[in-house]
């Protein structure tokens, strides 16, 4: 959600897509960057840029939003299905707000579910904004998740990561490593909305930016196997608009090797690789529920620095 805008949705034209032109992409850049500036928080994650790029998948889609009879898109939206209904993100131009965009996104995903349904619709809130809140309760919606962000400065190194005898640790290796490591994810995050969903075409998506670096994907093994992993990111400078920043993208470990401490050896692992990458800052995400992650990062020098939240319907 990117605004409380109550104003007269008959101005606006919405359009759903699988594809979008380089052209709408490129209107849709503008918003999230102006966006990102003015709110403090850019509005849209990895999922969606990826789609953007490689087209909408099965149960996804692009919803672009249009003031009536002009051309260039001034809101945008993308939504996902799944087994626990429909999940999106809605930005709109700061420029364009108040004129009824994202009461008219809300509205017509509300107008394509059926009364059992809408009950599954979940809207995030990148930076819980002042008009997403205001979006969001003019439309009834309350908090079901919150997804914190997490900093930490690596001008003072991290302890040495230590792991079992019988573990061995590598980077990642592109077609060789693809399925081994979709299956060790899927079993990682089976729980997780997102992340256990990511499928072969989702990592060769994601292994084709150019933000990819296979140095900083770092694999844990045991007789053969994949039992763990690390992929760390990093944001350039025209991202952030300062200086680059790390991410611990992802660390999963398979249920199967829980209790090793492949958790925490993973992450300092790809801490030391960012700190000798020359970079100052590292950050990454977890849910707000996740005691035991955020136990664990906390206790590695990390600190929250933002809530993102996801709003439904009751």
């Amino acid at each position: 959600m990117g605004s409380g805008d109550a104003a007269d949705s008959s101005r606006v034209t919405l359009t759903r897509t699988q594809h979008v032109t380089e052209a709408e992409a490129a209107d849709i850049d503008a918003i999230a960057a102006t966006a990102g500036v003015i709110d403090g928080v850019s509005p849209l994650d990895d999922q969606v840029r990826t789609e953007m790029v490689f087209g909408a998948g099965d149960d996804s889609h692009h919803i672009l939003g249009r003031l009536t009879g002009h051309a260039r898109v001034v809101g945008y939206g993308h939504v996902t299905g799944g087994d626990g209904g429909l999940s999106g993100h809605l930005v709109v131009h700061p420029d364009h707000r108040l004129h009824g965009i994202g009461s008219a996104f809300v509205g017509h995903l509300l107008g394509a579910l059926g009364a059992n349904e809408q009950a599954g619709l979940r809207l995030w809130a990148h930076g819980d904004t002042v008009g997403a809140r205001a979006l969001a309760a003019a439309r009834g919606f309350h908090r079901v998740r919150e997804l914190r962000q997490l900093h930490r400065a690596l001008s003072v190194a991290a302890p040495a990561p230590s792991y079992p005898e019988t573990v061995t640790v590598r980077t990642f290796e592109p077609d060789r490593d693809d399925e081994a490591w979709v299956a060790l994810n899927a079993a990682a995050f089976a729980d997780h909305p997102e992340q256990g969903r990511l499928g072969l075409a989702d990592l060769r998506h994601r292994t084709a930016q150019p933000w990819f670096d296979a140095r900083g994907f770092f694999l844990a093994e045991r007789d053969g196997a994949l039992v763990g992993s690390h992929w760390t990111k990093v944001h350039p400078a025209a991202e952030t608009g300062a200086a680059p920043v790390g991410e611990v993208y992802a660390v999963g470990v398979h249920p199967g090797a829980q209790g090793l401490g492949l958790g925490k050896a993973l992450t300092l692992t790809g801490l030391q690789h960012l700190r000798e990458e020359g970079l100052a800052e590292v950050m990454l995400y977890v849910d707000g529920d996740n005691a035991a992650g955020l136990g664990l990062y906390e206790r590695l020098g990390f600190t929250t620095s933002r809530v993102d939240v996801m709003y439904g319907l009751p």
